[in-house]
């Protein structure tokens, strides 16, 4: 069995599983963000630039990174290649290292740096996360389960869809913990809290973990916990009482999702 990582072909070019996810992520994290950002006052041509512009920058400076790996300074007199060459793939670590710093800039010139801000961008990248992970390649250690992933002569664990699925049940959480919200920056340390938790959980399934993730996981996760408990209990109820069919609802359309995400993974493979 192998795993297909081309979705489609469009004008006789390949487009890749997971760049055409992380792109249609960005494209939910971005209406998600735009949404969140006019509800807590932040106007839309300041999200707008934030949002633009990180991902430009992520593209560009991602790109070029892996282009002057390959080409050396002669990368420099190439630039059509960020785009035509897309399937050589991005360097992350860099691409994000220049979209956080321009974000912080975007941030500032625009003057909606915040608590407000960062609730208002939380689900966004948890939307980013959801589609990334589902496209990616990188699979967990040996496995028998039932479940399991087979590459050749072995049976892996389906790395790519425990973390796809466990960043949809943040999604879910935070969606309820949004509809009450008592403080500011609940969402954003809700969704830290249990991301540091679904991380640690994905440490057992994972090849090559650090001994020591094991034990700072925890202990983070345990400090932002606290954080968020501190901050529920010091702040006044904003409850909104939720009917039945309201939580029938929503957890139907959770198991179709998971479902649909299982379908979708195992599909691409042959």
């Amino acid at each position: 069995m192998v795993v297909d990582n081309v979705l489609f072909y469009f004008a006789g070019m390949p487009v890749y599983v997971y760049g055409f996810l992380t792109s249609l992520g960005l494209l939910f994290g971005a209406v998600s963000a735009l949404s969140a950002g006019r509800r807590r006052g932040i106007g839309w041509c300041k999200m707008f630039d934030f949002i633009l512009g990180t991902a430009v920058v992520f593209l560009i400076a991602g790109r070029l990174s892996v282009l002057l790996q390959e080409y050396g300074a002669g990368a420099l007199v190439r630039p059509w290649k960020i785009i035509t060459r897309l399937s050589d793939g991005v360097d992350l670590k860099v691409g994000l290292i220049f979209a956080v710093l321009y974000g912080l800039i975007s941030t500032k010139r625009n003057d909606i740096f915040g608590i407000d801000f960062l609730d208002a961008i939380t689900p966004g990248v948890v939307w980013i996360k959801i589609f990334s992970s589902l496209g990616s390649q990188v699979f967990g250690r040996s496995t028998t389960v039932p479940w399991a992933v087979q590459l050749g002569d072995f049976k892996l664990h389906p790395l790519p869809l425990y973390t796809a699925v466990g960043y949809y049940l943040i999604r879910f959480v935070i969606k309820q913990i949004r509809r009450a919200q008592r403080f500011d920056g609940q969402v954003f340390i809700a969704t830290l809290t249990l991301a540091v938790w679904l991380q640690w959980l994905l440490l057992f399934v994972s090849e090559g973990s650090s001994v020591y993730a094991f034990w700072l996981y925890p202990l983070i996760g345990l400090l932002l916990a606290a954080l968020w408990s501190f901050g529920h209990v010091n702040s006044p109820a904003r409850t909104k009482p939720s009917s039945t069919s309201y939580w029938v609802v929503q957890f139907v359309i959770l198991g179709i999702v998971v479902v649909a995400m299982a379908w979708f993974f195992y599909s691409r493979f042959e």
